[in-house]
């Protein structure tokens, strides 16, 4: 067989391709992580808001 896989093509050279490659999965996974977290956070606080338990409210008045 003459076809090459799909990491031997990335990896040909010095392997900075590959390198690459990974780093720049593991970042987008790292941030749709955080921008998952992000989301979750604000929607508890806005459950918690709205049940009522975020405390009695200070009137600055």
């Amino acid at each position: 067989m003459t076809g090459e896989q799909p990491l031997q093509t990335l990896a040909r050279g010095d392997g900075a391709g590959l390198l690459h490659h990974l780093l720049v999965d593991q970042a987008l996974k790292v941030a749709i992580v955080l921008v998952a977290l992000l989301v979750l956070a604000l929607g508890m606080a806005l459950i918690w808001k709205k049940a009522g338990r975020a405390g009695p409210r200070r009137d600055d008045r």
